[in-house]
This record gives C-alpha cells, structure tokens and sequence, in this order.
C-alpha cells in the first residue's frame, strides 16, 4: 500500500520571491473552518487538532497570521467559508465545481482513497467502478465523493446512502449493514484504531482520482495572504516537519469517531 504523502507543493497564485512571512497589512485573524475528519481535524479538549490542523497552525504561526480554528458539520463549514470574508476551510478536495469560489492553499496532507470491504465479505467483488453500483456506500452529503459518485451514475436510495457526517456511516459498515465503506488509508486506520477488537478490512477499487485536501481561502482574503500560507507550509515541508505530524496521529489512541 503507498504511504501517505504529502504533495509537492505548488503556488497556485502569483510568485513568491518578494512575499514577506510578516505582513504587515494583515487582518486581526482569519477564521479556519473544517469539519470532524480524523485524523486530519477533530476536537480534542476543546480544541481542534489532528494532522491538517497542527499543520496549518504552524503555517499561521510561521506567516504571523492569527488564525482561528473552528468545527462545524461539513455543509456548515463549506456555507461559512463563502460568506466571511476573513475565512477559509480546510481540508477541501479542489474540483472543477469548487476552484473559482476560493483561493488555494496547499495542497495539505492527503493519503489515497479507497473503497473498503470487510475483509469476510468476500460476495463483495469488484473489477471497476462499474461494479460498485451493485452494492450500498455510505456518503457524507456535500462531500466529494457523494459528488463524486453522483456524477459516475451512482443514486441516493439505490447504491448511496445518505449521512451527515464521514464518520457516521463507519458503525453500520462493521456491522455489514452498509457493503462499502469510502475511506483512505490514515482515516480507515484512525477509525480501526478506536475498535476493542476491529474487524479486518480490505481494499477492492482505487478512488483517489477525486483529489487532495487543500485549504481553501474566501476570494476576500488579501493575495499576499495565501501567499505567505503558501510559503509556509512550503518551508515546513522542505524542513521536514510534516511526516512527524503524521506519525504523531498515527500513534495516537484518541476518541475520533
């Protein structure tokens, strides 16, 4: 299996050569939404932590940028990152439909999705995406991949089934309720990891094809913002600073779900 990775980063705004890490003309803060995602954000003793948000925590640090972290329900996040303008959310797959509504950061920490079986199902096969029609996923309404999916022909109440949140679905799919589980590899082992006794799961199609998490700034937010936020996290990488992050999580046996 390919390890997480996090990919090479690239500007996706203007230059950086003359961006500054202090600006000085910049907001008293922004506010960063993201939703329950473990192991990338959760909330941990009232604060949000995990992977995607240490890491753009040290971005704001490093950039001189106050930045406030907040957890809403996915469709929530995404509304209020539209409409404050001193915001952004984190972490986005960047699509087609998606890019011309922020500026992007990142990309952030991502690691490959997959649909997942239980690994006793072995009446569950697939050759292609095709295949999977015949049987029922789970899906987070206004996620990617419920996009994703509807736009590969899937349908809510044939092959789809409709949750609120990414975790929800994960109990009704240990229990073989749900055939399908959408998920990828950190996520699928945070969540494995909060199970007495965790069932084994296997991988049976590559979905990745989808995208990578971002963070995603509201149009509103000064260039020069995203730029140093670029630039930082640039530097953290080249620094070696993100794959500790991601061991740390990986260690970790913190309630996620």
């Amino acid at each position: 299996m390919p390890r997480p990775w996090f990919g090479a980063l690239r500007l996706l705004l203007l230059p950086l050569a003359a961006v500054p890490l202090a600006l000085t003309a910049a907001p008293a803060s922004l506010t960063l939404y993201t939703e329950h995602f473990p192991p990338y954000s959760f909330l941990q003793q009232q604060q949000v932590r995990g992977i995607n948000a240490d890491l753009l925590r040290l971005a704001c640090e490093r950039a001189a940028i106050q930045c406030e972290f907040v957890l809403y329900p996915w469709l929530r996040a995404f509304e209020l990152a539209q409409k404050n303008p001193h915001s952004g959310i984190f972490s986005i797959v960047r699509t087609a439909k998606r890019a011309p509504l922020f500026q992007w950061v990142g990309p952030l920490v991502s690691s490959n999705a997959y649909l997942y079986r239980l690994k006793h199902r072995t009446d569950i096969k697939l050759q292609n995406l095709n295949d999977a029609k015949a049987y029922s996923i789970g899906v987070a309404h206004g996620d990617v991949y419920e996009e994703f999916f509807l736009a590969h022909g899937f349908a809510h109440g044939k092959n789809l089934v409709k949750f609120s949140t990414k975790s929800e679905s994960f109990p009704l799919f240990l229990k073989g309720k749900i055939d399908l589980l959408i998920s990828s590899e950190l996520v699928v082992k945070a969540w494995l990891q909060q199970q007495e006794n965790p069932p084994e799961v296997e991988i049976v199609l590559d979905v990745s094809m989808a995208g990578q998490n971002y963070l995603a700034l509201h149009p509103a937010v000064p260039v020069a913002i995203a730029q140093a936020l670029q630039q930082a996290l640039q530097q953290l990488e080249t620094e070696g600073k993100v794959q500790p992050l991601i061991r740390t999580y990986q260690q970790q046996h913190v309630h996620l779900l």
